[in-house]
Order: C-alpha cells, then sequence, then structure tokens
C-alpha cells in the first residue's frame, strides 16, 4: 500500500529530485543539489582531475554557471543565423557542425557515466545533459591550462631576466673541474632558486641546500617546485624539525643547517648526497661556522662530493681561502631606483625603557602612504623591527589603525610564527587594499616577497658579532 499523502498532496519520500529524462529540457535544474550530486558522482571520482567535494569542485560549479549564461546569450543569434543557412546535401555530413569551435583543439578526454559503471547513479541521468555536462567540464579544464601555461610562460620569462642566468653555465663548469665553487651574488640576483635547479638539470640527482631559517626553507621549496613543475614531497621537498615533505624520490631537499649537522651525526660521510649548497654562507652563525669546519674535513674523505658556497659579496676571499682557494663565479645584482625619506621625529615626552616602543612613527608612515598614494596604485609595506616585543607593540597601534581605513593588512614575520601564519606575507592583498608586514630580519635574506614598495628600517637592531681570537661565543 502506498503511504498516505498529506493535504499539500506530499508524501513523507518527497523530496527535490534531479529532474527525470522524460521531463521538458526547460525543466531541467542544473542548480538542483540531488543533479549537482548525481553528476558529481558520476565524473568527480579519485582518479579524476576534479574530486568531489573539493575547492575546485567549487570554482567548477562557479565556471559552470557562468558559462550557461554566455552561451544563453548566444544561443538565440546563433539559431537565426543557422536557419538561414542550405543544409547539406550529402546525407553523411548531416552530423558534422557546420562551423570550427574552439573546443575542438581541447586535447583532455573525461571519462563520463557510459564508460564506468553501467550500474552507477550516471544511468539516471539523460544522455544529452551528460554530455553537455562533459562538454562544461572540457572547457573548464582547457581553461585552466592555459592558465598554467600563461604562468609557466610568465615565469620563464621571469627567469631569463634574473641575473644568476648568464652565469649558469659557468658555475656548472666550474664545479665539474672543482671540488668547492664560491657563488658570490647580490640579494635578490635568484642564486638560491636556480643554482640548485642548474644542478638537477645537469644531472646531480640528490642535491641539499641548507638555509639559515625554517620560512627560507619551506619559501624555496615552493618557488623551486613551483618552478621545475613538480610536486612537494616528490622532486622537491623541505626538511625542518618536526615537519618534512621529503620522499625517496626528492632530488632537492631544503633544509635547516641544525638538521645537516644532525644528519652528519648519523652517517658522517653523508653518503645520501652529491651535492651540498651551503646558502648565505656570509651569516657567520655558529652552526655555519662549525658546517663548514667539517665540510672541510670531509672532502679528502669524499672526493665525488661537491660542495657550493653560496654568499653575498661579503669576505669572498675570505670562504674562499678557507677551502684552498677554491674558484669564485661573481654574479652581479640587479639594482633599482631607491628614494629615502627621511621621517624627523617629533618632540615627544621620553618613555622610560621598561616601556613598549612607541608606535607613533610607523602610523605616520601609514598615513603619510595613504594620503600620497591612491589605493589603486599597487605597493606594500615593509617594516624591520629587532624583536617580537617590538613586533606586537607595533602590531596592535597599526592593526587598529587598519582596521579604521580598511585599507591595510597587517602581518607579523617572525621566526617563533607557524608555517601557516609565515605563508601569509606571501599571498596577494585584494584590490585597494595594502600589507603591512612587521618583520624582524628574517626577511633580509633567504626570502623574496613580490609587492614589497615602501620599507622602513627602524634604526634599531641586535645585531651579533663572530668572536675573534680567543673569544668566547656570544652576543657583544
Amino acid at each position: 500500500m502506498p503511504p498516505p499523502r498529506t493535504r499539500e498532496g506530499r508524501g513523507p519520500r518527497d523530496r527535490p529530485r534531479a529532474p527525470s529524462p522524460e521531463e521538458a529540457p526547460e525543466k531541467w535544474d542544473w542548480n538542483c543539489p540531488e543533479t549537482r550530486r548525481l553528476f558529481e558522482d558520476a565524473f568527480f571520482g579519485d582518479e579524476d582531475y576534479i574530486r568531489q567535494g573539493s575547492e575546485e569542485c567549487q570554482k567548477f560549479w562557479t565556471f559552470f554557471e557562468r558559462l550557461q549564461r554566455f552561451q544563453n546569450l548566444k544561443t538565440t543569434r546563433k539559431e537565426e543565423k543557422d536557419a538561414r543557412r542550405p543544409k547539406h546535401s550529402h546525407p553523411a555530413l548531416a552530423d558534422l557542425p557546420r562551423a570550427y569551435d574552439p573546443r575542438y583543439r581541447i586535447n583532455l578526454s573525461v571519462l563520463g557515466p557510459d564508460a564506468r559503471d553501467s550500474r552507477g547513479p550516471g544511468r539516471r541521468l539523460p544522455p544529452e545533459r551528460v554530455s553537455e555536462f562533459r562538454r562544461a567540464l572540457l572547457h573548464y579544464l582547457d581553461f585552466c591550462q592555459k592558465q598554467a601555461f600563461g604562468r609557466l610562460a610568465k615565469l620563464q620569462r621571469e627567469r631569463a631576466a634574473l641575473p644568476i642566468a648568464q652565469y649558469g653555465h659557468r658555475v656548472l663548469q666550474t664545479l665539474k673541474e672543482q671540488q668547492v665553487v664560491v657563488v658570490a651574488g647580490d640579494t635578490g640576483c635568484g642564486k638560491s632558486t636556480q643554482v640548485p635547479q642548474y644542478l638537477l638539470a645537469a644531472g646531480f640527482s640528490h642535491v641539499a641546500c641548507t638555509q639559515p631559517r625554517r620560512i627560507a626553507c619551506i619559501s624555496l621549496a615552493k618557488r623551486v617546485g613551483f618552478e621545475s613543475l613538480s610536486q612537494y614531497g616528490s622532486q622537491v621537498g623541505y626538511q625542518i624539525r618536526f615537519e618534512s615533505t621529503r620522499s625517496a624520490a626528492t632530488k632537492i631537499v631544503f633544509l635547516t643547517v641544525g638538521l645537516l649537522l644532525r644528519q652528519i651525526q648519523r652517517e658522517p660521510s653523508l653518503p645520501q648526497y652529491q651535492v651540498l649548497i651551503v646558502d648565505e654562507v656570509h651569516e657567520r652563525h655558529l652552526h655555519n661556522d662549525f658546517l663548514l669546519g667539517v665540510l672541510r674535513r670531509l672532502l679528502p674523505q669524499r672526493p665525488d662530493l661537491k660542495v657550493v658556497l653560496m654568499s653575498a659579496t661579503i669576505n669572498i676571499s675570505l670562504f674562499s681561502s678557507y677551502f684552498g682557494n677554491a674558484p669564485v663565479v661573481q654574479v652581479p645584482g640587479r639594482l633599482f631606483p631607491i628614494t629615502v625619506v627621511y621621517q624627523p621625529q617629533e618632540a615627544e615626552p621620553t618613555t622610560s625603557k621598561s616601556e613598549k616602543l612607541d608606535p607613533r612613527p610607523f602610523l605616520r608612515v601609514l598615513e603619510a602612504i595613504d594620503n600620497k598614494y591612491p589605493p589603486e596604485e599597487r605597493g606594500d609595506l615593509l617594516v624591520f623591527l629587532s624583536g617580537m616585543a617590538e613586533i606586537s607593540a607595533v602590531f596592535e597601534a597599526a592593526q587598529t589603525y587598519a582596521s579604521h581605513t580598511q585599507r591595510w593588512v597587517v602581518l607579523p614575520l617572525h621566526s617563533t610564527l607557524s608555517v601557516a601564519d609565515q605563508d601569509k606575507v606571501f599571498d596577494v592583498a585584494p584590490p585597494g587594499v595594502r600589507k603591512c608586514i612587521l618583520s624582524t630580519n628574517i626577511a633580509e635574506t633567504s626570502v623574496t616577497i613580490d609587492g614589497i614598495r615602501f620599507v622602513v628600517d627602524s634604526g634599531k637592531g641586535a645585531p651579533w658579532h663572530p668572536p675573534g681570537p680567543g673569544e668566547m661565543w656570544g652576543w657583544r
């Protein structure tokens, strides 16, 4: 016996459903959740280009809605043109399109419900709607492919414009003849991202690149992985304390100096590496200097091991002579016009040393940028501060100013932040909004943040100097 119906004529099992094949085409509802679920079950499996429930799935449905609106605008004009054209005289050509459509050049294929399980949920979908959905999916995948190729072409142009690009062959040739090479170049010349890729292209399959900071390992691994079309954890990975994307297939790994020293403790000869790149050697930290001493003793035991020292143009002769007058490849940097503006301090009451840093001078910089430059002009602000306490003091005041003007996004950057919070500084700000990045010297080297136009040097810092003969390690 069928279930009793309510007064409105609906039974307890009645709910919104996908239109049946017998219904008129104009009644087909693509916005019905049940309809979308059926198509996702049929086309978005674990082995497909798009997975069901993912962010990419939501992007596709947004694209699908826009594509439908665009096609509806063209339908009327196309029908009028087709009505005036004569029909094919040859019966074999009756099903062929009369005009070339750009979608015919799409070099992708998509499996639908007809090519999968014949008893699956796709059997409930009408064939003409399946074809329409497949065409839209191919359009979307082709659109994404075009965007990826466009970004890749732009990326290749940017790589070719880097100063290191003209010296890549020289670095490889010198490394082929010598065991140690010193690559000296100013910040921004591209040595940290390009030299590992040159080595990988030359046939070196196990390359390790040390960095003094965790954020440098992560950001460089992401950048090199993007440029070399690799996924993290496959050919390019990073390894820091408590976190690693390294796998058996990794050929380039970015890791901190401390982790490499731990690996030397376990395996003093480092048999897993063919090339060791020690980046930012001019930063005279205890771990860096100790690593250089260990490598100098290791090289006679491993004649097949290659070492690349990368440094800014500071004390190049010191590192070269330490490794037996190793050859130096000098890479020029890129110079950009810089305008220096001094912000005079107003007469303000003096504060005791125990109080926080006065944030008012930094707020005046934000106001000056807002008053002089319209929000349509892109350009972010990078502020160098000496530590977390100073960053917290300026962050509170700048956050209040940003919430009032709605023209700034304030982001801290220091070594104790989580990886997700550190990655926020690389995101692009919305239109009409600038980023204000409050950073320690972590952003001075190893990390390149795109979009920086204004830089504020607070004049405060905690400089550290290596000890002289007979001195103890420590701060001065």
